[in-house]
Order: C-alpha cells, then structure tokens, then sequence
C-alpha cells in the first residue's frame, strides 16, 4: 500500500468521526451551513489547483490524493455528508451513518488494497468487505442490536458494489446507511 492511501484514509476517518461527533453537539443547520462552504471552497480549490499551486494546500493534496484528483474525493465525502444532513432527519441515525461510512470505507480501503481475495467483477475484495462489515457491525450493533448488523452487512454490500454501478460511495454510502437506520429508529 502506498504512503498516500495511508494518509488518504486516514483523513477520512479523523474528518468522518469530527462531523460525526459535530453532530450530536452542534445545531445540524450550521453543520449544513458549515458543508454547504467547504463544498464551495473545495470546488473553486478543484478548479484553481489543475492550473495553479498554492502553498501548503497543494503540497497536503500532493501527499495524500489519488492521481489527478485536486481533492475531488473530499468534495464528494463533504457532498454525501451534506445529503445525509438534509435527508436524515433522525440525529442518531445521522451520528451512526457518518460513524460507520467514516470507519467502515476508511478501513475497507486501507484493508482491501492489500486484500489477496479480489471479485474482479466489482473491483474490490473480500478483506475490503469484510472490514466494512465488522467495523460496521461493532459500531452499531450497540445501538441497535441484530438489526445494526443486517445494516452493517446492507452498508457493505452497497460499497463493495459502488464502483460497478459507477456511484461514488462517498455519495450514497452515509445517505443509504443514515435513511435505514432511522426507520430501523422509529419502529
């Protein structure tokens, strides 16, 4: 695995967590707010950086993004984010969906790059999956017990297909995971 991965997901998990825990101690209308510029900072970013350098900001994304992305990863984790805020109406099914897509992808990339079991069919593996799904799992099966589970197994299956219906997990990962676990909430 390559140093930039590391880094990447590692950002994503330490970003994911922070808005997640924001959640449960900030009003959801700043978080959206707050997500709404990030997402518009992050666009002009994408843009400007293609031609341009800036100190510090650059030479982050050099350090951790994939080839040609100028941060392309981090606008759609913000969007999907923002989606989930907007849909999900439920706080807790809102701090457990950002909690598991944070961890679980996160994992599932830094676990699966390494995987030996790959389905080349949807481009991923078996060790990526798995780490989703355990991840998920622990994560919510406190709160909501078997049920937690069978979402953790949804919420896997739906990132280890991602990639072969051409979706970005970032996009509907915590939206899908979030609208579950809050009719799962009001039963």
């Amino acid at each position: 695995m390559k140093i930039r991965e590391l880094y990447r997901q590692t950002i994503h998990i330490i970003f994911g967590i922070v808005v997640a825990f924001s959640v449960l101690y900030i009003n959801k209308y700043t978080l959206i707010f707050l997500l709404v510029a990030l997402i518009v900072v992050g666009i002009f970013l994408y843009y400007y950086l293609k031609e341009h350098y800036l100190p510090i900001i650059s030479d982050l994304l050099s350090r951790c993004e994939r080839k040609k992305e100028f941060g392309k990863g981090a606008i759609l984790f913000a969007i999907g984010l923002l989606i989930t805020l907007i849909v999900v109406k439920d706080i807790n099914a809102i701090f457990y969906s950002i909690l598991v897509f944070a961890i679980g992808d996160g994992l599932a990339t830094l676990i699966g790059v390494r995987g030996k079991l790959k389905i080349e069919y949807f481009g991923k593996t078996i060790e990526g999956f798995l780490a989703f799904f355990i991840s998920a799992g622990i994560v919510l099966y406190y709160p909501y017990g078997i049920l937690g589970i069978a979402v953790a197994f949804i919420g896997a299956c739906i990132e280890f297909i991602s990639k072969k219906i051409k979706i970005d997990d970032n996009l509907i990962l915590p939206v899908f995971v979030g609208i579950i676990l809050e009719i799962i909430g009001s039963i």
